[in-house]
């Protein structure tokens, strides 16, 4: 499932993200925007007669936290995230919404296509805290994936058994195609129209790129990175973080090679010992949380901006 990011149509750009999510940080986004986009049944196109739903790919899905950061995500929560929930069901109208009218625009132009199920703001923010909200950098799925799989296999699957969907692959992706381009340009109609709540989202964005600054900048994280590091050298490597050990490695193709998984194997060990995730989480809730007291009214003022999307969205659908 996509999220449409208002700020990026603002920029001009509407290709959309994965999720709403970077490595590393949380895209703020009227969250499930663009699942409406894609999230339409596809049971052919006016030429053919093949039948199937259309998928919403994990490809891009950011690795979880490790478990001890994310039972203490879950129980501090991420701030800019939460501070935004409480209009989960404003987000929830804009995508029931952009869904019909993406579903619609797709059967004008002769697809056959099914309207998914509405979503509700309770299954938004089931959504929210199953994801865990920022995606941590210092996190695997496990330590031991990392050993066994090195870089690239623990966090996209290379070598591992492909992750399970539920959703079968569009057997027209043309369709698909369709449907997100109405509701693309819809949505960026929709935001040139409010050139506040796009300055809002775009100042919301802001916050998050400070929490980035803040979180590295603390001096519990960059004391982990050293403690991190140190560890490493006993091994034979210097690196000052395990980014820049990843990034030797980041374009490897096939199986991780011996070199590799011998890094990758007293990484995971550091990380495990120095607690490296959970330091990460620790320090990046207080960034946030830092950021929601000290910037109450940019806050008020993206959440209206979600509020009037989705009235102007359902104007839109119901026309």
């Amino acid at each position: 499932m996509a999220d449409f990011d208002r700020s990026d149509v603002a920029d001009g750009d509407v290709g959309g993200g994965g999720r709403g999510f970077r490595r590393g940080r949380w895209t703020p986004v009227p969250l499930a925007a663009a699942a409406a986009v894609v999230a339409v049944a596809v049971t052919g196109c006016a030429g053919g007669g093949s039948t199937a739903s259309s998928a919403t790919g994990a490809a891009g899905a950011a690795p979880p936290l490790s478990q001890g950061a994310t039972e203490a995500a879950r129980e501090v929560g991420w701030p800019l995230e939460a501070a935004l929930r409480g209009d989960a069901e404003s987000r929830a109208v804009l995508a029931n919404a952009l869904n019909k009218i993406s579903a619609k625009c797709a059967r004008e132009q002769g697809y056959q296509v099914t309207e998914r199920p509405p979503v509700t703001a309770e299954q938004l923010i089931a959504e929210q805290k199953t994801q865990g909200g920022v995606a941590n950098p210092y996190a695997w799925p496990s330590a031991q994936a990392l050993k066994d799989f090195g870089y690239a296999g623990s966090a996209h699957g290379r070598d591992a058994k492909p992750p399970e969907t539920e959703q079968p692959v569009a057997a027209d992706p043309a369709a698909g195609t369709a449907a997100s381009k109405c509701a693309k340009e819809t949505a960026a109609r929709l935001t040139a129209a409010d050139p506040a709540g796009s300055s809002a989202q775009r100042r919301l964005r802001e916050l998050t790129e400070e929490a980035d600054r803040r979180t590295t900048a603390d001096a519990r994280m960059v004391a982990a990175l050293a403690q991190w590091s140190a560890c490493m050298k006993p091994s034979g490597y210097s690196y000052a973080s395990p980014l820049e050990a990843e990034q030797q490695f980041e374009k490897v193709v096939g199986a991780a090679g011996s070199q590799e998984l011998a890094v990758a194997r007293a990484d995971a060990d550091c990380r495990t010992a120095g607690r490296l995730a959970d330091v990460w989480v620790q320090v990046r809730s207080q960034a946030e949380q830092q950021l929601v007291e000290q910037n109450a009214q940019v806050l008020k003022e993206a959440a209206d901006a979600d509020r009037r999307m989705a009235q102007e969205a359902t104007r839109a659908a119901a026309g």
